[in-house]
């Protein structure tokens, strides 16, 4: 990279990195949301597994069958909550993928800008180039006339 092309693209560099932090920011969100989203649907499959159990469970007075309606009540209940937890977790999982897959298009462009502009400064150097070299020749061949 010569000196010039350092010059015209510190900026862009400076957004890369801004957006490569981003990205990876963004990425580390959406493994820890995907995490929570695996571990919520661990606990509600074991909080189902455990209802499904205590269903099958007889009681032998009356007191036993009030107090294991109580608890399948509560057993209810707790899947219930789980499956809402479950719910937001995904919500957020989505939102945090949603995220990851714009920062990460944000840091593609740039870098395609940025290999844009090279090609653009290699096709103007090419061309002063050759400019230059049709100069010489013009200048020798006109000496030689």
């Amino acid at each position: 990279m010569s000196a010039a092309s350092a010059h015209h693209d510190r900026g862009m560099r400076a957004v890369r990195r801004v957006r490569e932090v981003r990205e990876r920011d963004s990425r580390i969100g959406l493994l820890h949301a995907l995490t929570a989203v695996r571990d919520r649907e661990a606990k509600l499959e074991e909080l189902r597994n455990a209802l499904e159990q205590a269903v099958t469970r007889d009681a032998d007075t009356l007191d036993q069958f009030v107090v294991s309606r109580q608890l399948l009540a509560t057993m209810a209940r707790a899947v219930g909550e789980a499956e809402h937890r479950l719910a937001a977790a995904r919500t957020v999982a989505t939102a945090a993928h949603h995220r990851w897959q714009a920062d990460k298009a944000g840091m593609k462009a740039i870098e395609h800008l940025l290999e844009q502009r090279a090609v653009a400064r290699a096709d103007d150097a090419a061309r002063a180039e050759v400019r230059e070299i049709d100069d010489v020749v013009g200048r020798l061949h006109g000496r030689s006339a």
